[in-house]
């Protein structure tokens, strides 16, 4: 019987030992499944973007044979279309330059010396673009090139989030500045040699060539929300049909994928480089497209809850002040809004329901892409479409401004100092709520001319 009894006790522990064996190896598959993911949309390799690995970098006493090459190549270059097709590829070459520097962890003045290389690059790229702007819808070279710039630039915009990640702080600010210039260049480029009315369909079509994993569309729609920002207004509709259906796909690809892929898709997400409040832009999006079905969006406020902490960890100002991360399930029916002041800092997540977002007198085909504008009806609507559909006429883009006041009562009075004392300044003025701000205004009645007159006079005369 008691060796029945031990037979039994260490089958029970073996099975508990090897069942837990299972979930481990099961969690431990789930996050390098994850991690490979990570690494085919972060891991841009210099034959990604037909070019050769750099061996001469800027720090090496040779380097200016290169650069006397690249311009020797410059200027026996006489076509204008082959000339930017060159440019592209030294501003290329350039990038794996200053990836590799900061891989290496060189000194921070030769990664200075990298990032101006770069930045010089993306400059030439853009005026070389001046030089076939007349001829480009008519040359079917210059569409060839359109079709590779864009494939390049969306893969130089994560080469330049994941060395926001690598770089040292120091230099922060410098890689930052040259991802947004660059993006301002790849919105230039591209609007001055493409019909804006071809524009969403060519990127559609060129991003979905961009080499990536089962979640690139992350990343795309991702690029697609930061070029919206770097366009003319001409060009930002197109960019928004683009986003739209970009979203579609998203959300397409997230109702295909299976339980254990969503899950891998949350560690993707809060893993992955880039600007964590654009992430949290793409989530609250998909959350609204899928509203529906009750148990993805579960997974969705999941993945929400991770990018939140991120955001609130993110990079600010050093005399930013501590702010409390807003608890589990917080805004779940709503969409959080990060609020910052004019140094960076986060001062408040704030949560937006959508009857305060938007009124709509009936169902519509809205897509539910959040690009804010704030009617003149004081009231904020997730995008244009559905302020027209309210019949609401726009004020400006973003949301609504919060009031200073409502009426004249919530404005303080100016203050005159004593009461036996009549000043000057003060004598008529009073201050009223004009348009949401407090302004001090004249009401100067005759008595009150008389009396600031004879203040003004005493003042002069002590």
């Amino acid at each position: 019987m008691l060796m029945k009894k031990n037979i039994l006790t260490y089958s029970l522990a073996l099975t508990l030992i090897f069942g837990a064996g299972v979930v481990l190896a099961e969690q431990e598959t789930s996050t390098i499944d994850a991690a490979e993911e990570i690494i085919l949309d972060e891991n841009v390799q210099a034959e990604d973007l037909g070019i050769n690995e750099p061996n001469l970098l800027p720090d090496s006493p040779f380097y200016f044979l290169k650069e006397w090459g690249r311009e020797i190549q410059n200027f026996f270059t006489f076509n204008p279309t082959a000339k930017i097709k060159l440019k592209e590829k030294f501003a290329s070459e350039k990038l794996m330059e200053l990836k590799k520097i900061i891989e290496q962890k060189r000194n921070r003045e030769i990664i200075e010396k990298g990032i101006e290389n770069y930045q010089k690059g993306i400059k030439t790229l853009k005026e070389a673009s001046e030089n076939i702007e007349e001829s480009a819808e008519e040359n079917e070279e210059v569409g060839k090139f359109l079709d590779k710039f864009i494939q390049n630039q969306a893969l130089h915009q994560r080469i330049l989030q994941k060395l926001e990640n690598q770089i040292p702080p120091e230099v922060f600010e410098k890689i930052k500045s040259t991802r947004e210039r660059h993006l301002e260049n790849f919105g230039e480029v591209m609007t001055r040699l493409e019909n804006k009315e071809k524009i969403q369909e060519r990127l559609e079509k060129n991003l979905e060539k961009v080499k990536g994993s089962k979640f690139k569309n992350f990343k795309n729609l991702e690029v697609l929300l930061e070029l919206e920002e770097n366009v003319p207004e001409s060009a930002q509709e197109a960019i928004k049909k683009a986003q739209e259906n970009s979203l579609k796909r998203l959300k397409g690809d997230l109702e295909k994928m299976s339980p254990e892929d969503q899950e891998k898709f949350k560690d993707y997400i809060e893993k992955i480089s880039g600007e964590k409040e654009k992430h949290m832009e793409i989530i609250e999006n998909l959350k609204e497209e899928l509203k529906e079905n009750t148990l993805i969006k579960e997974k969705i406020l999941q993945y929400r809850e991770r990018i939140l902490g991120q955001v609130k960890e993110g990079i600010t100002a050093e005399d930013c002040p501590a702010i409390e991360r807003p608890a589990f399930g917080f805004c779940k029916e709503g969409r959080i809004i990060v609020k910052r002041n004019e140094q960076g800092c986060i001062v408040s997540f704030n949560c937006l329901l959508p009857a305060e977002i938007e009124i709509l007198p009936e169902p519509t085909a809205c897509i539910n892409l959040w690009d804010p504008v704030c009617g003149k009806n004081g009231k904020t609507y997730s995008n244009t479409c559905f302020a027209k559909l309210a019949g609401v006429e726009i004020d400006y883009k973003g949301k609504c401004k919060e009031k200073e006041c409502r009426t004249d009562a919530d404005c303080p009075q100016p203050r005159c100092g004593p009461a036996s004392t009549i000043s000057a300044r003060c004598i008529g003025m009073k201050a009223r709520c004009v348009e949401g701000k407090c302004q001090i205004i004249s009401i100067l009645s005759p008595l009150n001319k008389i009396q600031q007159f004879k203040a003004e006079l005493e003042a002069t005369t002590e």
